[in-house]
């Protein structure tokens, strides 16, 4: 009671109830614009940002990368009521570059990048802009752009796209202005002014472009380097435990033997005091990241694998560190992610509805098998949903490799479902 009687009053207390019910009606009743405003209030803070980004997924609410169509300063809510990341989080855009574009789109949305540099003031959105906003994806939805093509030219020793479109964009400002000057402007259009090349290359394979999302907008928000390992992490790791688990609540993991996958975000290999050397890895999941330390026998079993970009699967179990009371993830076992599925997945079987069996889902799935011949061994277990008896079933000739596409044709088919063995 002495206590309450300055330090937190009923007085006090009233305060943080009144603001509790009001926040929590906003998010009950506005969860998008709640979410939006709250990442707003937190553009400096990336850490705090991809907390509400994984608070806004757990509520079923997407949040969009930017848009120079469709994004603002800060964090807005569309019409689709997904929210809309903003263009003032990218690193090195600045707020002047994010107001001249939204004041250059207000009669109309860009069309093309070209429409985009005919018409934003170029002294603000400048090369340096213009960068980030291509990386960070803000030009995705033209469609006819992949992000390397703005950094490459159309040769070797060419200047890259970005630079063409800026210069591109000033000319065709200058002839528009010196037309609007003149008494013959019909007859001084800016038709000599020629677009510039696109470069004909392939876009970045998919860690290089999503490493550098993550450099300029602090998070994976296209996708995620361990989205293409989705099948391994499903079957076979513990899929209900996290590396953030590790982190934060270890003491109730003692003695559990756990599989994690994730990628080496960070590695290095040094020699400590004793002259051994020795090396670590910090690997990162979807949640969060954990170090893993390597001496002695461990290092010299493990240290191939501390190289930053592999994707790994390590089996260990948590217990004491050597001669103390703190507990830690000890690594057992490590492979390749990209192994995975050769080495652990001997048969896939197939879940198929009787009614569903058709000439025409039989062709498809043929050729789907013939394109991806592997060393997996294909069983079915056809039911019929009317008798509710089952048969189940196998290929003696035909091997498949449970690769992407053999994935993408099940999620095709939402009556289909299987189980790795």
């Amino acid at each position: 009671e002495a206590f309450a009687s300055y330090a937190f009053n009923k007085s006090h207390s009233v305060c943080y109830a009144h603001i509790a019910y009001q926040t929590g009606y906003l998010k009950a009743h506005f969860p998008a614009e709640f979410m939006a405003a709250n990442m707003s209030r937190n553009l400096s803070n990336i850490t705090e940002i991809t907390k509400l980004m994984e608070e806004s997924k757990r509520m079923g609410i997407n949040v969009l990368g930017p848009d120079v169509n469709e994004s603002f300063l800060k964090f807005t809510v569309n019409k689709l009521g997904d929210v809309r990341f903003g263009m003032a989080a990218i690193k090195n855009v600045g707020e002047g570059a994010v107001r001249d574009i939204v004041k250059a789109r207000k009669e109309d949305e860009f069309k093309t990048v070209f429409d985009f540099v005919e018409r934003v003031n170029l002294q603000s959105v400048n090369k340096k802009n213009m960068e980030a906003l291509a990386m960070a994806g803000a030009f995705d939805s033209f469609g006819n752009l992949n992000r390397h093509q703005f950094f490459a030219g159309t040769d070797t020793n060419d200047v890259s796209f970005i630079e063409k479109l800026i210069k591109y964009g000033n000319q065709i400002q200058l002839e528009s202005n010196n037309a609007q000057q003149s008494l013959f402007g019909e007859a001084m259009n800016t038709q000599v002014v020629q677009t510039p090349e696109i470069p004909n290359v392939d876009e970045w394979p998919k860690i290089v472009l999503l490493e550098k999302e993550k450099a300029l907008i602090g998070i994976y928000l296209s996708s995620h380097p361990l989205d293409d390992f989705k099948l391994e992490i499903e079957n076979f790791t513990s899929h209900e435990f996290s590396l953030k688990d590790l982190n934060n609540t270890i003491e109730n993991l003692k003695g559990k033997e756990l599989t994690f996958a994730g990628m080496v975000s960070e590695s290095r290999e040094a020699v400590g005091k004793t002259g051994k050397p020795y090396c670590n890895m910090t690997l990162t999941d979807y949640t969060d990241s954990y170090k893993i330390f390597f001496f002695g026998k461990d290092y010299v079993e493990f240290s191939k694998y501390c190289k930053d970009g592999l994707f790994l699967m390590i089996k260990g179990q948590v217990q004491n560190r050597f001669n103390s009371d703190q507990l830690e993830f000890k690594v057992r076992h490590i492979d390749l992610l990209q192994e995975v599925r050769e080495k652990k997945v001997n048969s896939i079987t197939i879940n198929i509805p009787l009614q569903a069996v058709t000439p025409d889902l039989i062709d498809e799935f043929q050729l789907v098998a013939n394109n991806n011949k592997g060393k997996t061994l294909l069983r079915f277990n056809v039911w019929d949903t009317e008798t509710k008896t089952v048969v189940n079933l196998f290929s003696r000739n035909t091997r498949i490799n449970v690769n992407n596409e053999v994935e993408a044709f099940f999620a095709g088919h939402d009556f289909l479902s299987f189980k790795i063995n």
